[in-house]
Order: structure tokens, then C-alpha cells, then sequence
């Protein structure tokens, strides 16, 4: 029998106390007005827009309310860790009727004919499905084309990709685990109990998604990042090779000796950014470079940006599209679609693969494993074992062609041969 007093209500628990930003406390703990503080803290930047509607903001502040009040009830993280599983699904249907102002399309499967259904709730949406039976399309407004859909979360997910609303492949790959524990959520098996920084982290993707939704990504994201700001730099290396990267507006003073060589390039100056690795030919950094100018003595490339003074810009690191080249020697690193489109005759051999990716690297370890006859990557479209789509297999020009129709700038550039000397040769 439950049998607590409201002074008990009010204490704060022992458990929670434990936790610090420093992480598990064994011998010392927060004192309970630093603990509301911390559990405040994890859940800095979750803050929805204001466009999104009433019913997903309250259920959502909800959850941020009761993981607050773990500082009291340490069971209560996993409460708002569970039902945060179970808002996503609200928050979908929330967009899904906001999304068609004008009317849902629904185009029958076998017989092509289609209504218009004017919706007031998402209740209405599943009884004219099961009114009127049978196998149900919705007509995309972004492409106009019809897409299986049955109103319950997995092809609410779908829906919501292919109308563009959640970019991404990583997070993608992110939605297969979330669709899982919603159901582990909505049919348990046993007791959980977890921490607060598990409850944190799916709080943050909840907010995350949400916002993404109603069109605002968020800046340094797990799923859905906001664009990237590239500012210019200048990177300079010499004949043993050592490499300093600085700003386009300083000449280099560090290491680099009277031999050394720079470029000018457009990119993110970020600590998580290894621009040593940076290729012109190939895409081998974390985000994408842009040669402005060089190779050549760090004087003129100063004078070259002086002259110029080229800006900033930002740039999309999600479901970028990457060319990959695999031959019996092996895989070569991805390419930008533009690169190898001028590429010389010689260079053109082989079967090439364009895929969708948010990172260089996970297309190639995407094609590499197709290569090597790896079971669990899929040879066509979207991979249920990694974050990669493959968009097209064929020759060099079969694949540039398929690049055009889809939509892709496909006029060759001229592409320097400029390698950082610490950049293993491919």
C-alpha cells in the first residue's frame, strides 16, 4: 500500500542525487538545488518553435516537466523516456494534417481512383480508411506521385522522408530503432528503469524531430543538424610534411618552413574537422572543402584573397550525393558528382555506384561491402544496415546520366591535383 506523506513527496531521491555532470557519483553527490539545476541543464536547447501546434508543445513540455521531477521520484526518468517514444507518433499526425491545408489525396492502389479527404483529426484519417477498404495511397505534394499509406507509424515515418520534412540517412537509420522501442513501449514485457541521461538524450531527439518537422533544424543536431557555416582558410604544408591551417587573412607563422605550399579553401573551422585529410579530388574530410585557390606561396594566396575576398557560406551535410568508382583492385574514395563528370577517358573504367550519404565515409564503407559481397548491404535503394542509399549502378556515363534526371549538377570541373603530403594515397 502506497502510503507516503507530502513531506516524503518533497524530498528529493537519494538516487538521483548520484547523478553529476561529472557522471556517476560514488562518493559524493549534488545537493538537491544543484541536481534541479543539472536535470535543467540536460534539457537546455529543447525548446520548440512556435509553429508547432498546441497538442504536440503541451504533451512535450509535459515530458520535460516530469523528467524534472526525477530530482523527487527517480522512476520518473524512465516514464518520460518511455512516453517520449509514444510522442513521436503524435507529433507525425500533427504534421501529417497541417501538411495538406488544401485536402489529403488518397489514391486507391488497384483501381487509381482518388478523393479528397478533409480532415479535422488523425481519428479521421484511419475511419476513411477503413470506410472505404481496400489498399490506400496518399498523393505526395512534393513529387505528385502516390505512396502507400496506412496511418500507422511506419508509413508515417515514410510519409514524412518522402515529403522531405526528415532529412537524413543517419537518422534514417535512427527512425528503425525508435519504430522498436515505441513498440517495446507500447507492449512491454517487463519492468525498466533507466538513467537520466538516457531520458535526456531521447528528450533531445524528440525536440529535435519536432522542430525538424515544422522546418527548423537545429544547430550541432545528432539526427537533423542545421547546416554548417565554412568560413575561407588557408592551409599550408611543407616537404616533411607538417600542416598548419589558419585563417585566409594571417599568413601561416607556425611550423611550416620557407618550402611550404598553401591553398585557400572554403570550409567549416571546427575542431572535429581534420582538413589535413583534405583532397581535391576525392571527398576525405568530415565536411565538404571547396578549393578556392592554389596550390602556391602563402604571400600570394594572401594577395589573391585580398584582391577577391571571397565570403562564407553554409552548407548541407545531410543526404549528400557521392560517385564511387570499385574495380578488382579495390574501391576508390567518393567523388563529388561534378569531379567525376571530369574525369578523362582513361580514368573512367570500372563500375561506378551513386548513392545518397550525410558522410563520405559511410558511402564507401556502403560500396565497399556491396563489393565485397557483403549479404546485409542491400545492392538498390535505401540500406536497412547502413546509412547509405544507392541511387544507381553502372558505367561512368550510365551513372551521370541517371545523376542528370534525378536533378544533379553534372558539368565537369577541372580538378586540381592538390593532396595534403599526411593523406594516404588511394
Amino acid at each position: 500500500m502506497i502510503n507516503r506523506t507530502l513531506e516524503d513527496l518533497r524530498s528529493p531521491d537519494e538516487r538521483t542525487l548520484l547523478f553529476t555532470p561529472l557522471g556517476l557519483g560514488l562518493s559524493h553527490q549534488l545537493s538537491p538545488e544543484a541536481a534541479v539545476a543539472f536535470h535543467h541543464d540536460l534539457l537546455s536547447g529543447t525548446d520548440l518553435v512556435d509553429e508547432a501546434p498546441a497538442g504536440t508543445r503541451l504533451t512535450f513540455e509535459g515530458l520535460r516537466t516530469m523528467f524534472v521531477y526525477g530530482v523527487l521520484q527517480y522512476e520518473l526518468f524512465t516514464t518520460a523516456w518511455q512516453f517520449a517514444h509514444l510522442v513521436i507518433e503524435l507529433a507525425l499526425r500533427d504534421r501529417f494534417l497541417s501538411f495538406y491545408p488544401q485536402g489529403i489525396v488518397l489514391v486507391h492502389k488497384k483501381s487509381g481512383d482518388e478523393f479528397i479527404l478533409q480532415a479535422t483529426s488523425f481519428d479521421d484519417v484511419h475511419a476513411a480508411l477503413r470506410k472505404r477498404g481496400g489498399s490506400w495511397q496518399i498523393r505526395l505534394a512534393r513529387t505528385d506521385t502516390p505512396l502507400r499509406f496506412d496511418g500507422m507509424l511506419t508509413d508515417l515515418w515514410n510519409w514524412a522522408r518522402e515529403e522531405g520534412l526528415l532529412p537524413g540517412q543517419r537518422a534514417r537509420i535512427v527512425q528503425r530503432l525508435q519504430k522498436r522501442l515505441r513498440n517495446s513501449v507500447a507492449h512491454p514485457s517487463g519492468y525498466q528503469l533507466g538513467t537520466p541521461g538516457a531520458a535526456a538524450m531521447v528528450l533531445r531527439d524528440l525536440a529535435e524531430i519536432i522542430n525538424c518537422l515544422w522546418g527548423s533544424r537545429t544547430p550541432g543536431g545528432r539526427l537533423h543538424p542545421a547546416p554548417k557555416r565554412r568560413e575561407v582558410l588557408m592551409i599550408a604544408w611543407d616537404s616533411a610534411g607538417r600542416v598548419e591551417t589558419g585563417s585566409a587573412q594571417e599568413v601561416p607563422t607556425g611550423y611550416t618552413g620557407p618550402d611550404s605550399k598553401c591553398i585557400l579553401v572554403r570550409a567549416v573551422a571546427d575542431r572535429s574537422e581534420d582538413l589535413s585529410q583534405f583532397d581535391a579530388r576525392f571527398e576525405c574530410t568530415r565536411y565538404p572543402v571547396d578549393l578556392l585557390w592554389g596550390p602556391g606561396p602563402a604571400e600570394e594566396a594572401r594577395a589573391w584573397f585580398e584582391s577577391n575576398m571571397p565570403d562564407g557560406d553554409e552548407v548541407d551535410t545531410l543526404d549528400q550525393y557521392f560517385v564511387l568508382r570499385h574495380r578488382d583492385d579495390g574501391v576508390d574514395p567518393p567523388r563529388r558528382v561534378v569531379v567525376a563528370a571530369g574525369l578523362v577517358e582513361d580514368e573512367r573504367a570500372g563500375t561506378w555506384v551513386l548513392v545518397k550519404a550525410d558522410h563520405p565515409q559511410d558511402a564507401l564503407g556502403h560500396v565497399r561491402n556491396r563489393a565485397a559481397g557483403v549479404i546485409t548491404c542491400v545492392e538498390e535503394g535505401e540500406c536497412g544496415s547502413c546509412a547509405a542509399d544507392t541511387i544507381f549502378v553502372g558505367t561512368w556515363a550510365a551513372v551521370l546520366e541517371h545523376a542528370a534526371h534525378v536533378g544533379l549538377d553534372v558539368r565537369p570541373s577541372t580538378t586540381v591535383d592538390v593532396q595534403l603530403p599526411s593523406l594516404f594515397s588511394p
